[in-house]
């Protein structure tokens, strides 16, 4: 059994249409919620394929795609150093068709906290068909009074 970190985090915001079968491209509401974590030797060792890569679990919630929050999965990825951003790939399916969300947090610098607080907590994404073809484009934001309740699910299991 090896030790695993857990957290959960909630980010809401925005999202159009893009793709004019599905509505007009009119801002509607848009979140995911989702328990992400890793082990930590795998996801703390820099020399690992999968260093500062956490499993994600949770619900989207897509107004006019989803019927309310439907389960997803994938990824969280952190990438400080080289790409200077936090990204999330998360697959979700409705009826036989999937669906990717592709977000992701850019311009971090650590070296640059005043700025942390548009960059580690805005998200640009886009939502694509598993054929490929955009149907959403959004923004998330990761809200102040979400920081609390994320400190706070912090976890260390064994797994």
């Amino acid at each position: 059994m090896r030790p695993r970190i857990q957290l959960t985090e909630t980010m809401r915001g925005q999202h159009h249409f893009v793709d004019p079968a599905l509505g007009e491209p009119t801002d509607r509401p848009f979140s995911f919620r989702l328990v992400w974590g890793a082990e930590l030797p795998v996801a703390m060792n820099p020399l690992d394929s999968r260093f500062m890569v956490f499993d994600a679990t949770g619900t989207i919630d897509v107004d006019g795609l989803t019927d309310g929050g439907v389960p997803c999965e994938g990824t969280l990825r952190v990438d400080y150093l080289r790409e200077r951003s936090i990204a999330y790939e998360l697959d979700f399916a409705l009826g036989d068709r999937r669906y990717r969300y592709s977000g992701k947090k850019v311009g971090i610098d650590l070296l640059r906290p005043i700025e942390l607080v548009k960059t580690h907590t805005t998200c640009y994404g886009a939502i694509a068909r598993d054929d490929g073809r955009v149907v959403s484009k959004s923004v998330a934001h990761f809200e102040p009074d979400e920081l609390l309740p994320f400190l706070m699910s912090f976890r260390v299991a064994l797994a």
